[in-house]
């Protein structure tokens, strides 16, 4: 029998077979890493890119933080201001306040009543003095209540003889429940 010796060609085969693998192995490892060098650079890119754009955002942040500061402050200062206005007001308003009452209580007195005394403490004026007779007492309070200053009530009314003159007069004393006027409402 004869034998032939096929061992040249297969090594040969798979010589070359092997060399083929490699080869696309080493290709593959290739496109692997340029892939990867790829990727890499693109990524980078992107972060630097961020990185960039979160440091404009912070300095716009601080930029914005002095100005919400800034609006703070002058929001204090209107607020400051304001209420200084709203005390000049109620100042101005209080002090014709006194004058005007005088005037309608003074309105309100028919011709033969005196005022002794008048006193507003809060809601409540007090008037105290003398009059003729008891028909004017009357009329006096007839006349406050259409002054409409509030709830006229006669505390005291009593003959007493004047020292000085010795003449016989009513004195009294009456009193005016005011209503509070209506707070203007405030702006928010």
């Amino acid at each position: 029998m004869i034998r032939i010796n096929l061992l040249p060609v297969r090594a040969a085969k798979k010589k070359e077979s092997i060399r083929f693998q490699l080869t696309v192995a080493g290709l593959v490892t290739f496109l692997v890493v340029a892939v990867s060098m790829a990727a890499y650079l693109v990524v980078r890119s992107e972060a630097s890119s961020l990185k960039g754009q979160i440091a404009s955002g912070e300095q716009e942040l601080e930029q914005l933080k002095k100005k919400i500061g800034e609006l703070s402050k002058i929001k204090e200062q209107k607020r400051v201001v304001e209420e200084k206005l709203n005390i000049i007001t109620e100042l101005e308003a209080n002090k014709t306040g006194p004058v005007k009452l005088f005037q309608r209580v003074s309105a309100a007195m028919p011709d033969k009543a005196w005022i002794r005394t008048l006193r507003e403490d809060g809601s409540i004026i007090a008037i105290d003095g003398f009059a003729a007779d008891d028909e004017i007492v009357a009329d006096a309070m007839r006349g406050l209540e259409r002054s409409g200053l509030g709830t006229v009530e006669l505390d005291v009314a009593q003959r007493v003889v004047e020292k000085e003159t010795g003449v016989e007069v009513v004195s009294f004393v009456i009193r005016v429940e005011r209503q509070a006027p209506p707070k203007p409402e405030e702006k928010k």
